[in-house]
């Protein structure tokens, strides 16, 4: 991880998914703006269609399926943490971890899904994400089988492993899964507990080509993002927005003055040529506390943003940017500050 400078431009709302594929192509494809993950009803309808099924094929009844689409990145991770990937027929086009789903059949993406793909693949189960409009009813209406999970915030992933679990036939590895990753989670907010909580921008998308601060996608009133910083020990600036991911101009980042700014380049190489120049693009923010004390950090391929099993790994990135002096020398490298320019 490298530190990073720059600036951004006024609020103005902008879909979840829109932002996250600025970010990278394998990220976050699974939202749209807002979610908090299912409501009680909508679980327990989860929970019940992967329990009882809803038709009366035996190894579906069973909760065990053989042939599975994965219809988002996160969805995807969740498989194959659960021991399922071997299941797994097919992918979008923006799957790219575990490096074993390099290899499977794509069939589209969020916005663009090849439903005929989907189809010709005859999978006895589709997984798709909440939110995406229509996706689940046109996949019900070739016939096919479908398990919507909800990857839009910390809970709606937990959620999942126990609505996966129950499908797939894996209860007890979802239960250890989920044990395992709450004890992780608390483990981070353990050490955050009692410090100081700087007040933290976290920017999941730019433009890099004009370098400047223009049209900055931050991480507003998310169920993820927003949720995961608070964990981390921070305080988001833009946590009471209206909008869960707004856009934001250079004049913002001044007002909101951020004693930590978190730049996610998620998707590139931070130690490439540019990275540098991506940095130094925030110094036509100086006068901004994080800009001074050089507390603004570069986050890029190495940095899972995906609402899933990778999250805790995400955590703890956010932890070290936001208290490095509670972790090792291995954590993030800091910015230069604007005095020792």
């Amino acid at each position: 991880m490298q530190s990073t400078n720059r600036s951004l431009d006024l609020f103005r709302p902008m879909s979840r998914e829109h932002c996250f594929f600025g970010i990278i192509l394998s990220v976050l494809l699974v939202t749209l703006a807002g979610g908090c993950g299912l409501q009680p009803a909508e679980r327990d309808e989860a929970l019940r269609a992967a329990t009882t099924g809803a038709s009366s094929d035996s190894a579906s009844s069973s909760g065990q399926f053989r042939r599975i689409v994965s219809m988002a990145p996160s969805i995807t991770e969740t498989l194959f943490a659960l021991g399922c990937g071997d299941r797994v027929v097919a992918v979008t086009d923006f799957c790219e971890y575990p490096p074993e789903v390099r290899n499977l059949p794509r069939v589209g993406g969020y916005i663009n899904p090849n439903l005929e793909a989907v189809l010709r693949l005859r999978p006895d189960l589709v997984v798709a994400p909440a939110g995406a409009e229509d996706l689940p009813a046109k996949l019900k209406a070739m016939g096919l089988r479908v398990l919507t999970v909800d990857h839009r915030s910390i809970d709606g992933v937990f959620d999942s492993l126990s609505i996966l679990g129950k499908a797939l036939g894996v209860e007890q590895r979802a239960q250890k899964l989920a044990a395992s990753w709450h004890e992780r989670l608390e483990l981070i907010a353990r050490r955050c507990r009692g410090q100081p909580r700087p007040r933290v921008l976290v920017v999941v998308d730019r433009p890099l080509e004009t370098g400047r601060l223009q049209n900055l996608c931050a991480a507003g009133s998310d169920g993820f993002l927003n949720k995961l910083v608070a964990l981390a020990g921070g305080e988001n600036v833009l946590g009471d927005s209206a909008v869960a991911f707004p856009i934001i101009s250079a004049e913002t980042v001044l007002r909101l003055n951020p004693e930590v700014i978190i730049d996610i380049q998620a998707g590139k190489e931070t130690s490439s040529d540019h990275h540098a120049e991506w940095l130094a693009a925030w110094q036509e923010v100086k006068e901004v506390a994080a800009v001074q004390n050089g507390r603004v950090y570069l986050l890029g391929k190495d940095v899972p943003v995906v609402p899933g099993p990778r999250m805790i790994d995400l955590a703890e990135f956010l932890a070290r940017c936001i208290h490095p002096e509670l972790f090792d020398a291995s954590g993030p490298s800091r910015s230069v500050t604007s005095r020792e320019k």
